[in-house]
């Protein structure tokens, strides 16, 4: 029994969906692989035409109802609204899936692009990572239409081709929208798939749903040293490989400032009422305006905390080094490393460039941030307008605590990792990153990008339930 199940409220809501169909539509979706490939020209685009095809069947009042468009392989579906006065919702997420590494596909209890469904899980890849949740939104539009719900309010689902990688088809969605003047009310993309244990903040006992309303940048910074490599038995100025060493010690040694950001007050703002053990109760105690008082106290908490750390500062990691000597009597020529930069709102991405010259110019080591595959950190969306309190009243019925039968809270939240939402600020201030499609918290940290990803079934009918209900909302 998963433990996320005690949370769960109200599911016998829409008692026509039939289950194993469900749960044999999301199957098939995940034996599509739709992996991104290194490039644009590298990824197998069939894949993500065969997708298309299934979903074109799966789904026949979605595509017939609504005005489809290709972004180069991104889908961008409108369904037109009858009151043109309220600005359109969208409902989003991304359609490829990270591969399977290499040699472990034997790991997998299942075939991770099988689609297997059992009578507890839905397996594969991509089940959490967010087919789930791309799929769960195509079936509650469907559920709608078929229904013969009438929306008032215009709905946009726009699916893009490449999160994991390049973010080109979400970029280009969203430039679109802005030149034909779009503004959005709101849009939901994928979040934290769990329910949170908020004793990490000091409140035992009070369980919590995240929503993202900020995303840290991402930056990869590329550190080469060249030399004309040799015999190691005269290693005079020092090989490559020590300067390398030398200038990633430097890099990743240098800590970046610690601040507490709106985005985390706000989120203590609201756990204040549950914050009961030290330091941060005395810290919180009296809501906004003493957390602002002890910011810099509360930050340094944060910063000593594990799983608390990422959201007060920008993170270093070096992650790749290459051009290493494949004999241990040979000084290696060329080498570089990657350090990977998780941006805190606040800094940019010519910040991080600049900081690391400083800090490795005399050793002659070139660097270069790689600006095809990084972004500043995202803008912070609002929590006060219509979408944070639909997410929060849909949210209400579905999710509340077992032993009081309250509502679980939805505390805004900084995401450490990088999303499409980002891509459509400019048309949006309410890009907001939650997910209804929770597991407990070993299988996202086992699943997420690893093995034996997988969904129960019954945590994937709630979330469409909840899509079903949001739908009713926001739109009718």
């Amino acid at each position: 029994m998963a433990d996320v199940w005690r949370f769960f409220s109200h599911e016998d809501d829409y008692p026509d969906l039939n289950e194993d169909e469900l749960c044999q539509r999301l199957g098939h979706a995940l034996s599509i692989p739709t992996v991104d490939g290194p490039t644009h020209d590298g990824t197998d685009w069939a894949a993500f035409d065969e997708l298309e095809e299934f979903f074109r069947r799966a789904y026949p009042y979605v595509f017939e109802t609504a005005e489809v468009e290709k972004v180069d392989h991104s889908l961008m579906l409108t369904l037109h609204g009858s009151d043109q006065t309220l600005r359109p919702a969208m409902f989003m997420g991304h359609m490829d899936v990270v591969p399977v590494v290499a040699g472990t596909e034997g790991d997998w209890t299942h075939d991770p692009f099988g689609g297997y469904v059992d009578g507890e899980y839905v397996w594969g890849r991509g089940a959490l990572d967010m087919t789930d949740q791309v799929v769960g939104v195509l079936e509650a539009v469907e559920y709608a239409l078929r229904h013969g719900w009438e929306f008032r309010r215009t709905l946009l689902v726009c699916l893009g081709q490449d999160e994991e990688t390049l973010q080109s088809g979400a970029r280009a969605m969203g430039r679109l929208l802005e030149r034909r003047g779009v503004r959005l009310e709101f849009l939901l993309d994928e979040g934290d798939y769990d329910v949170v244990d908020a004793s990490v903040y000091g409140a035992p006992g009070c369980h919590c749903m995240p929503v993202g309303l900020a995303e840290k940048g991402y930056a990869d910074v590329v550190l080469t040293v060249r030399s004309a490599g040799g015999h190691s038995s005269n290693p005079f100025g020092g090989t490559s490989l020590a300067r390398l060493a030398k200038a990633i010690d430097r890099v990743a040694s240098d800590a970046w400032p610690v601040e507490l950001i709106d985005v985390d007050r706000t989120m203590l703002q609201t756990l204040a009422p549950h914050i009961t053990q030290e330091p941060l109760a005395s810290l919180t105690a009296g809501g906004r305006a003493a957390i602002d008082a002890n910011a810099d106290a509360i930050a340094r908490v944060f910063a000593a905390t594990p799983a608390l750390y990422p959201l007060v500062t920008t993170t270093v990691a070096p992650t790749m080094i290459e051009g290493s000597s494949q004999q241990s009597n040979v000084m290696p020529q060329d080498m570089s490393a990657t350090i990977n930069f998780r941006i805190l709102p606040g800094t940019t991405m010519d910040d991080i460039e600049a900081r690391v010259h400083e800090l490795v110019d005399d050793l002659g080591v070139e660097v270069l941030l790689d600006r095809s595959v990084s972004n500043g950190p995202s803008h912070t969306s609002r929590s006060d307008g219509v979408g944070f309190a639909l997410l929060e009243s849909v949210a209400s019925r579905y999710f509340c605590d077992p032993q009081t039968a309250e509502p679980l809270p939805l505390v805004p939240s900084l995401e450490s990792g990088a999303t499409d939402a980002s891509m459509y600020e400019g048309v949006c201030d309410a890009c907001l990153r939650f997910s209804p499609f929770v597991a407990d918290a070993d299988e996202i940290e086992r699943g997420v990008h690893g093995t034996n990803e997988r969904i129960t079934r019954r945590s994937y009918l709630q979330g469409i339930r909840f899509l079903i209900r949001l739908v009713q909302e926001a739109l009718l």
